[in-house]
Formats: structure tokens, C-alpha cells, sequence
């Protein structure tokens, strides 16, 4: 099985190529297109339960394997968000991997959840978090480009940054600094690693678009109703019932 990623670190695509016997295993509506000698199995990985867990960890309930039954078969997979995409080997280790961030992997690699607890919710990663392990191929997708680190000793990073890490580096939520910092900064509460392990690192994050993009919407939704309905401010005029 051979693959390539294009269009990093904008608009990343996957495309790999698979020989007969070789599977690729994606989340739910990743596929961009397929050849003809692909057979596609869709299933509940885990069981019930599996996927509930992996669906509270922010995943599809329903992983989709691809097998090829002919040589030289293409597989195309696109992650839902614009960004980076990442391969990693997988040698029996484990990653925590944040929500969203899974894209696909071989077979090899066990895809579930556990319970991160209140420590995991402060740290903005909900009550569960995804845990990949195994041996065989992953590859994980961002909103950003991915920026790798290698921890040895202690880190700081923002939340909304973090797209996985080594499941050997010890994690605690903290806060930035002083209460001033917590509050008034724009950081609220960090993740301080500590150990020696790979911290994989987005440039961007979607809650910060979000808050920059907020008081363009509220401009457009004026303009809007000004254009739509100029007198809407009138308290007198006739208004439409349906």
C-alpha cells in the first residue's frame, strides 16, 4: 500500500493506493472518491458500546472500511474541515487524540474511547477522549497546519491547539497565570505536558474564528433586514404573518 498527501497545509487530501487484501479505514463521509475495485463495509467498530463511547468523543458512530479486491485500486479521502493532514506510524504505542482530529488508518490500529474525567472537560476535551492504538498506519487531520513537538521535560500549550500526544506524557489542566490572566487574557486555562513523548501541535483553532468572525455576523444581519425590509425599525408599520 502506497499513499500521498497533497495540498498541505490548506485543503490536505489523502490518496493512497491499495493492492488486493489491503484495507483503509475512514470516519463517516471522508471518502472523496473510489475506484471500482474497492468494497466498502460499514460497521459499529467496538460494538454498541465502542461506538457510543467514540461517538461521545466527538467521532461518527460508523467507521467505513474500504478493501481491495483488484491491484493498483486508488482511495481518496478529504477530512470535513480545512487544514493540515498528518501520517503516523503506529509501532504497539497509543495516542490521545483530540475531538475531530481522526481521519483514517489500517486496520492494525484499534480506534476507541476512554474516560478522560473533569480533568479532560477543563481541558476542553469533553468527558471523553479518542485513543488510538496499535500497529499499522494514522492519519489525523487538523484545522491548521500541523506543527510537531518533541517533549522532554515539560510544555504549555493552548487547548484548542492540541490535535493528539503520546499517551506516555502526563497531562493536567492550568491556568495561564494570576486570576487577571484567567480571565482578561483570551488563554482561560492551559495543558502543561510533562515526560518525554510527540505532542502534535494546529496553527489555527475553530473557536477563535468563530469569536473573530461574530461581529462580522451581527454587521451582515443588520444590512440584511435594512435591505430586506428598510422600515423594520417602524413600530407602527404592517407586519407580514407567515
Amino acid at each position: 500500500m502506497q499513499f500521498e498527501i497533497h495540498n498541505r497545509p490548506t485543503y490536505a487530501s489523502l490518496h493512497v493506493q491499495l493492492e488486493p487484501g489491503d484495507a483503509v479505514v475512514t470516519e463517516a463521509g471522508a471518502m472523496m472518491g473510489m475506484s471500482t475495485g474497492l468494497s466498502m463495509d460499514t460497521k459499529m467498530t467496538g460494538g454498541p458500546w465502542g461506538a457510543l463511547m467514540r461517538w461521545l468523543s466527538g467521532e461518527s458512530l460508523f467507521l467505513n472500511t474500504y478493501t481491495a479486491n483488484r491491484s493498483a485500486q486508488r482511495l481518496d479521502i478529504a477530512p470535513a474541515q480545512p487544514g493540515d493532514l498528518v501520517h503516523v506510524a503506529m509501532n504497539g504505542n497509543a495516542l490521545i487524540v483530540q475531538q475531530g482530529a481522526y481521519c483514517a488508518s489500517t486496520p492494525g490500529v484499534w480506534i476507541n474511547a476512554q474516560w478522560g474525567g473533569f480533568r479532560s472537560l477543563f481541558a476542553g476535551e469533553g468527558l471523553v477522549m479518542m485513543r488510538c492504538q496499535g500497529s499499522g498506519d494514522l492519519w489525523l487531520s487538523s484545522y491548521g497546519a500541523i506543527h510537531q513537538v518533541q517533549v522532554s521535560g515539560t510544555c504549555i500549550v493552548d487547548t484548542s491547539h492540541i490535535v493528539a500526544f503520546d499517551e506516555s506524557l502526563a497531562w493536567f489542566p492550568k491556568p495561564v497565570g494570576d486570576i487577571n490572566s484567567l480571565l482578561f487574557s483570551g488563554e482561560g486555562l492551559v495543558m502543561q505536558f510533562t515526560g518525554h513523548g510527540r505532542l502534535w501541535l494546529q496553527t489555527r483553532c475553530a473557536p477563535s474564528l468563530a469569536d473573530f468572525l461574530h461581529p462580522f455576523r451581527r454587521r451582515m444581519r443588520w444590512h440584511r433586514r435594512c435591505r430586506l425590509d428598510p422600515f423594520w425599525w417602524w413600530p407602527f408599520r404592517r407586519r407580514r404573518v407567515g
